[in-house]
């Protein structure tokens, strides 16, 4: 594919300028005869590096949440038939400073002559490389506003994903906050007044108090090193991401969790299978696909699993025989995975496949939010019935000896 600079007129004789993407010159002028433009200048533009103001510049990294928001602005744009230059141009002018620094960049190349996938590789922006392949797919075939309509899809489904498990995790974490607030605060303000007014009656203090003032004392007294402590316990977990010898170790621990595990082999199958149907709908080869669903999983039992799975499609296999190497996709999925390839609705199927586990996702989800929140409120519950008891009983058992 080649990057064609023109100079068109529509039919009301206004004139119009950008880049198109095309295989050939005539290719070129045949796109932009069907969108109804007489053309005056047609030229190659020729692949440089790019110089100037964007060299210079810190590269920019776009989130998940930004990614998304970059390509529903392309899908819109694109879908109202700008040109790709002036779609990012418009990106650009939005205001937010990394969006604006990533179409900056993607456009000051896509002038020099690169294709708009290249483009958005170079930027270093995050683009995954099945998002890459989508975009090519997406210039070869013509249907770039289509693509970038789908990757914007699958982006803001992963995000309201992850937005849902932070919800569900929300209140119970904010219970446990308060709850161990109140804790704190009877240990340091109540508990050491009850232990004055036992020294001057010379009673002994009830076991259960005796227990829980010895672990406040402890926790008072090597408060720094706990602190010190809980900082590398942090550190350790930021490090286990990037070590791979750590982190597989790290994830065998979780795949082996009753609840964890589940859901981590079904969030793993949603990905893959969601990325899978993407990059088939973009008219990929099935290899392609293969490859680049591989390579957004980071679990390291499923990245070996998913290789084996390339291995079986590049000596022949169907994608549904293959699929079994890799096991978190369920036999169900596979079963309408087969369908798909029997009634050469591939993609589609494919996709279906994706809703359904996306179901047992969410239905998996549910399930661990209704288990954890009553358990976390009976765990938090025990703590402050224990604490209340050891500040509670001492005063009645003053009161007895004061009665007496």
């Amino acid at each position: 594919m080649r990057a064609y600079a023109y100079v068109a007129f529509t039919e009301a004789g206004k004139r119009k300028s950008g880049t198109v993407i095309a295989d050939t010159e005539a290719h070129a002028a045949a796109q932009l005869a069907e969108k109804g433009l007489f053309v005056s200048e047609l030229n190659e533009r020729r692949n440089r590096a790019t110089s100037g103001l964007f060299s210079g510049q810190k590269r920019a990294s776009l989130n998940p949440d930004l990614q998304a928001v970059f390509t529903r602005q392309m899908a819109v744009l694109l879908g109202a038939e700008l040109p790709v230059d002036e779609a990012l141009e418009a990106v650009r002018q939005g205001g937010h400073p990394s969006l604006d620094a990533v179409a900056a960049r993607a456009r000051a190349d896509l002038m020099d002559g690169a294709t708009l996938s290249d483009a958005l590789r170079r930027t270093q922006a995050g683009f995954a490389p099945y998002y890459v392949a989508s975009v090519r797919a997406g210039e070869t075939a013509g249907n770039l506003a289509g693509v970038f309509n789908e990757l914007a899809d699958h982006l803001e489904n992963q995000g309201v994903d992850k937005a849902q498990i932070s919800t569900a995790l929300i209140y119970p974490a904010f219970v446990a906050a308060v709850a161990l607030l109140v804790c704190a605060i009877l240990m340091v303000n109540v508990a050491p007044e009850i232990v004055a007014m036992y020294e001057l009656s010379d009673q002994p203090l009830p076991s259960i108090t005796q227990v829980v003032l010895g672990i406040s004392n402890w926790i008072q007294a090597n408060f720094t090193l706990l602190m010190i402590a809980l900082a590398c316990l942090v550190a350790f977990g930021f490090a286990s991401g990037r070590v791979p010898a750590i982190r597989a170790q790290r994830d065998k621990l979780f795949l082996r969790l009753p609840l964890v595990g589940r859901f981590m082999r079904l969030s793993a199958a949603v990905q893959y299978l969601r990325t899978l149907a993407l990059v088939l709908s973009s008219k990929n080869t099935v290899p392609v696909a293969i490859q680049n669903a591989s390579e957004v999983l980071d679990v390291a039992r499923f990245q070996q699993e998913a290789a084996q799975v390339s291995l079986a499609v590049s000596r022949g296999e169907t994608m549904s025989q293959a699929l079994r190497a890799l096991t978190i996709i369920p036999p169900v999925a596979r079963q309408l995975i087969q369908a798909g390839e029997a009634s050469v609705r591939l993609a589609s199927m494919t996709e279906r496949s994706a809703v359904l586990v996306e179901n047992g996702l969410s239905t998996e989800r549910k399930r661990i939010a209704a288990l954890l929140e009553p358990a976390l409120m009976m765990l938090v519950g025990a703590m402050v019935l224990v604490i209340v008891l050891a500040v509670l009983l001492p005063i009645f058992d003053l009161q007895a000896v004061v009665a007496g």
